[in-house]
Formats: C-alpha cells, structure tokens, sequence
C-alpha cells in the first residue's frame, strides 16, 4: 500500500506541475512552445524516477532470493 500511495503523489504533483507550466506559458511567457519544453522535461524526469524505482525492486527481489 506504501507504494501505491508515493505514486499517487508523485502522479499529483507532475499534474500540478503541468498545469502550472501550463499557466505560466500562456499568462506570463505567452508562448505554448515554452510549455511543451517544460512538459518534456518533466515528462523525462518522471520516466527516469519509475526506471530507478523498477531496478530498486530487481535488486530487492534478487537480494531476498524472490
């Protein structure tokens, strides 16, 4: 249940991180190529946490002989 819930927060706050990039990019910047930049980056960092997050379940299942 542990981990069900660090993604659902993690999941909370790429969506809140969206949307603020969101409104930054159309308020502030006034451009959505600005946006689509941030939405990347983040979008790759997102990727890069769960791959982290899978090798450290290999290695936990490899350690406990699972």
């Amino acid at each position: 249940m542990d981990n069900e819930r660090e993604r659902q927060l993690v999941v909370a706050l790429v969506v809140v991180g969206v949307v603020l990039s969101f409104a930054y990019s159309l308020l502030i910047a006034g451009q959505i190529l600005l946006w689509l930049s941030v939405v990347w980056t983040i979008s790759l960092f997102y990727l890069l946490w769960r791959f982290v997050r899978a090798h450290e379940r290999i290695a936990d299942a490899l350690e406990n002989g699972e």
